[in-house]
């Protein structure tokens, strides 16, 4: 979906509609590790404003995500209900090459054409940047033993007790070894 920039008025133009499954397979990547699915359409809202200098986006994104736990790969809810405050600034006006340093306001804004709003690619984006760096099911997710594989959250480990030696067993040998060759 795009808005031409000259079609937004004064007023400013409000855009209301929902995101289903296919939309959101076309900005995931092949390999995806949250592996996304959504478990309802995401629903967005959002305010078009035209300044002299900018366009401002706000709005928001609802909806509920079916995610992978990184810790014990258990699929869980992810609810989404991101705000959106955007600044398009026109490529024109982009920093020029030679400047080094963002100002903290100019974190906030992004650069297009000048022209045309990608709708669909500004709310994927929203979407990605709302997920966290590591997703959880809860906090205290206790993930996986990594000797036999149970979800530790749900059941006890399967290993035997005692069977599986520390990895620095060896040392303790070695550390006792030297001890009584230098009695």
């Amino acid at each position: 979906m795009r808005v031409r920039i000259d079609e937004i008025p004064e007023s400013g133009r409000i855009l209301r509609f929902h995101w289903d499954e296919d939309r959101l397979r076309q900005f995931v990547p092949p390999g995806d590790p949250f592996n996304l699915k959504l478990l309802r359409p995401v629903n967005v809202v959002l305010n078009f404003n035209r300044h002299p200098d900018h366009i401002r986006i706000t709005g928001k994104i609802e909806g509920s995500l079916g995610v992978t736990c990184h810790r014990c790969l258990g699929r869980f809810v992810l609810l989404l209900n991101e705000p959106v405050d955007i600044y398009l600034v026109a490529d024109a006006r982009a920093p020029k090459a030679e400047e080094k340093e963002l100002v903290r306001d100019e974190l906030a804004h992004e650069f297009f054409d000048g022209e045309v709003v990608e709708v669909d690619q500004l709310v994927a984006e929203q979407i990605f940047l709302a997920l966290p760096v590591k997703v959880l099911c809860s906090d205290d997710c206790k993930g996986l033993c990594p000797g036999c594989g149970a979800n530790l959250n749900e059941e006890a480990c399967r290993c035997k007790a005692g069977g599986r030696q520390s990895p620095f067993a060896k040392l303790k040998l070695i550390k006792t070894g030297l001890r009584e060759s230098t009695e």
